[in-house]
């Protein structure tokens, strides 16, 4: 503000007397003194307001922090106008893609480093006091990483495998070979199959009914391939996978022994079999419905629904036969009749699979079926074997060179043993305060959801009622179930595992057997909703519509998605919008068929389910229009919308969460430092670093065809744009990039 005063000459001034004019000039100088008082007052005050702003954390955490997310920022890109290059611009530039990945992100980066504490943790010395679970978890390792001993004992390790499957019939002669045509019996080689839970034609398991969540029921599934995307198969334009998955299997075959003619000729029916198979599989754009999924009936009921083949057919089938077979193998002996209920998941594909059958012969089918497990077992097998695994790598993802063996047994045994693995990796690492941190987390959150059902104008009120229902009654669990620090009970979990230290092939095919039963003998007993499976030394996070659960492993409890001394913008930035994005998968376009039982229900108004399609519209164009650079290709938006809902749900809700915590703390964190960014902003900017990514052309092509979530770039890009209050805390204006006139949104 400036005051301008004109001192001319004569006039009124020069009439006025001196007293006058005294008290005048005096009157002005008042006059200016208020208002410099007025402004100083004005400055005090703004810096009163702004006072925990401007002071600065200078702790070691508040300095590592501030470090972290400086090594990341690209600061020479406006955020407004690409935010993902921004935030994650130098970690791209710093973060190059090891030879023996397909990409690198942030995510695998935890991995790694938690698959290094349990290397240290696997190869630490028995104690004559630990558990003997704890000796079994160490014993499986150690048959995994011992190459010496896997290249000694070579393919002999295989070959009770292969004859107790009948032969391959690829091999003719040669040791695991002898398969005979008259011997040949589909049903039998498929149950020989399950027995090491390989479902190369059907997939075959029990789990709780989605429409009586207690009780638990058998379904019936179209199979995934041995190829890493149907696409890949049914696609003229991917050729070069399809040869490299021909050449895997010839390579392999031939290496155990296979004539390589015949091998060439055998390989290329089967996967002309393949090929046929995956063209009657539905695509995954068709499986979001699981009400239309959801096809239960009896097994007559599937007998004459789904055509078995006739007498005369070439390849005999019978339903009844096969599931009482799978229902009496060793461990499971329960007895099927048919009036057994089975739910149906992928009915087009049964209806099909039948004349697919009569297509081929028993050769062929044999050949495909034995090679489907044999390509599971590779990397059990002598180096020769994993090298060809390698050269097929490199095709389909990129890779050249394989992952460091420990990385795999590792992350194997964790897999396998993961309550065991998990006691020892939370002795060494879990701070226990992170499980009272991330439920009062979750506790603010779901709050804000509540506040957010409230205000959205689509929902109607018998809607809105059962979904804050729903809401409340999500459960919470963090770190690991209370079993894993119970001796007893974590005994228990696997008393039924036998290990050898000199036996990693048989280890394998063991647990193998152990896993493929274990859901299958609880068919009549009720489904447990407080039973906790997923391994506490995993990095991710997880909703499961049965129980109404959302879960946090400890794996996920850590920088920079949560830390105990970072600031409280970085922990709602990151593992905040995660249990939100968690809470809101109950609510997007496949958790909200569930309801707050875990039951497949109809819980909402047929009006408000068409306004949830026209929002979740606006995310799937808004989603597939977006190029992904590394693969040239626009995503898939029908199959990312319920990640893409989540995202965009779990960071709203995680944003309003935490100035409501400022609100209550009644005053703003202090600022990190170096960085000159007020937390608003942090709190965006530790949300996009989660996924910072450099990823290969290969892989971002598996990302589009098969994936669920979209790449790490639009899971920021798409979001932030979507968010009125990120714009608004980096000022964007209307016309920027990051803040476009339309925003989509759901909840």
């Amino acid at each position: 503000m400036s005051y301008e005063f004109s001192f001319s000459k004569g006039g009124k001034w020069s009439g006025r007397t001196r007293l006058e004019r005294v008290l005048i000039v005096l009157g002005v100088l008042l006059v200016l003194g208020l208002a410099a008082l007025a402004i100083a007052l004005g400055f005090v005050v703004a810096n009163a307001r702004d006072n925990d702003v401007v002071e600065i954390c200078n702790s070691q955490e508040c300095t590592q922090a501030a470090a972290r997310i400086l090594s990341s920022l690209d600061m020479s890109v406006n955020p407004c106008d690409n935010f993902y290059d921004f935030a994650c611009g130098t970690w791209r530039k710093r973060n190059v893609i090891p030879e023996d990945r397909s990409s690198i992100h942030v995510f695998a980066n935890l991995r790694d480093e938690v698959e290094v504490i349990l290397k240290y943790l696997l190869e630490v010395e028995n104690r004559t006091t630990d558990l003997s679970v704890i000796k079994t978890v160490r014993d499986m390792y150690g048959s995994c990483v011992n190459e010496d001993l896997i290249e000694k004992r070579n393919i002999s390790v295989a070959i009770p495998l292969l004859e107790e499957l009948g032969g391959w019939p690829v091999l003719g002669n040669q040791p695991g070979g002898n398969w005979k045509e008259l011997d040949f019996d589909l049903i039998h080689l498929l149950v020989g199959l399950m027995k090491y839970g390989n479902t190369p034609l059907i997939t075959m398991n029990v789990n709780s009914d989605a429409k009586e969540s207690t009780r638990r029921v058998i379904y019936l599934d179209q199979p995934s391939f041995g190829i890493s995307s149907r696409s890949y198969l049914v696609e003229p334009k991917y050729e070069d996978r399809r040869q490299a998955y021909k050449r895997l299997a010839v390579s392999m075959a031939v290496h155990f022994g296979a004539n390589q003619s015949v091998a060439e000729t055998d390989m290329q029916r089967v996967l002309e079999f393949a090929i046929d198979i995956a063209n009657i599989t539905m695509k995954p754009e068709d499986r979001r419905d699981r009400e239309k999924l959801y096809n239960k009936m009896s097994v007559y009921e599937l007998s004459k629904n789904i055509t078995e083949p006739s007498i005369n057919d070439r390849i005999q089938f019978s339903w009844l036969r096969y599931i009482e077979s799978v229902m009496n193998l060793p461990n499971v002996s329960i007895p099927i009749n048919d009036s057994e209920p089975v739910v149906v998941l992928a009915l087009p594909y049964f209806q099909k699979m039948f004349a697919i059958f009569q297509m081929y012969d028993k050769r062929t089918i044999a050949n495909y079926l034995v090679w489907t497990i044999m390509q599971s077992m590779t990397f059990n097998l002598p180096k020769r074997f994993r090298d060809l695994l390698t050269d097929y790598n490199e095709v389909v993802y990129g890779m050249s060179t394989p992952r460091a063996r420990w990385r795999h047994c590792a992350g194997y045994v964790n897999g396998q043993m993961g309550m065991a693995v998990g006691r020892l990796f939370i002795e060494e690492t879990f701070d226990e305060t992170a499980k009272s941190s991330a439920l009062a987390m979750i506790s603010d959150i779901r709050e804000a959801f509540d506040d957010i059902l409230q205000e959205l104008d689509w929902l109607d009120n018998t809607t809105r009622t059962k979904a804050n229902e729903k809401a409340s009654a999500i459960r919470g669990w963090i770190g690991y179930p209370d079993g894993v620090t119970n001796d007893t009970h974590l005994e228990s979990i696997y008393e039924n595992v036998t290990v050898d230290r000199d036996t990693h092939f048989e280890n394998i095919l063991n647990n193998l057997k152990r896993t493929a039963v274990a859901g299958l003998h609880n068919l009549r007993k009720e489904y447990s909703k407080n039973e906790w499976t997923t391994p506490p030394a995993t990095v991710n996070a997880f909703y499961n519509p049965l129980l109404n659960v959302i879960m946090f492993p400890a794996g996920i409890l850590q920088p920079p998605f949560y830390g105990r001394d970072q600031p409280k913008s970085m922990n709602y930035g990151g593992i905040g919008v995660v249990i939100g994005h968690e809470i809101t998968h109950g609510f997007d376009d496949q958790g909200r068929q569930f309801d707050k039982d875990g039951n497949l229900q109809h819980w909402w108004t047929n009006d408000v389910i068409d306004r949830f399609k026209m929002k979740a519209r606006c995310i799937i164009d808004q989603y597939g229009s977006y190029l992904l650079p590394e693969a040239n290709m626009t995503l898939n938006g029908i199959n990312t919308q319920g990640e893409n809902i989540a995202d965009n749900g779990g960071l709203k809700q995680s944003f309003r969460a935490y100035r409501r915590w400022v609100e209550k703390r009644g005053k703003e964190e202090q600022r990190l430092p170096g960085l000159n960014y007020n937390h608003n902003q942090i709190f965006f900017i530790n949300f996009a670093q989660l996924w910072c990514a450099n990823i290969r052309p290969e892989e971002g092509i598996n990302r589009i065809l098969n994936g669920v979530h979209s790449p790490g770039r639009f899971r920021v890009i798409g979001t932030l744009q979507n968010s009125r209050e990120f714009a608004e805390s980096f000022g964007c204006k209307r016309t920027d990039y990051m803040n476009p006139d339309k925003k989509c949104y759901v909840w």
